[in-house]
């Protein structure tokens, strides 16, 4: 399943994000899309695939005393108009 992921963070901590982000790895099981940083926003982003919360929770928790993670399931709008409600 497709995911969005904002991890917002306060200012001071800045610097430790981005040094866990060029060294962390994402888990085997995760497909990574891509990752941005909202530029004067304190805020990374993530879009990614995942097979279950467990690999949810492997992607959050290095970051967890740094910041608060946000996670939303996604789908592409090419599908999404598709959907019959």
């Amino acid at each position: 399943m497709l995911f969005v992921l904002w991890f917002k963070f306060e200012p001071e901590n800045t610097h430790k994000v981005l040094e866990l982000w060029k060294h962390f790895r994402y888990p085997s099981e995760i497909k990574l899309i891509n990752r941005y940083l909202l530029i004067g926003r304190h805020t990374s982003l993530a879009i990614f695939e995942a097979p279950d919360e467990e690999a949810l929770l492997k992607v959050t928790a290095p970051f967890s005393g740094l910041g608060i993670a946000h996670i939303v399931p996604a789908m592409p709008l090419d599908e999404a108009i598709h959907v019959k409600w």
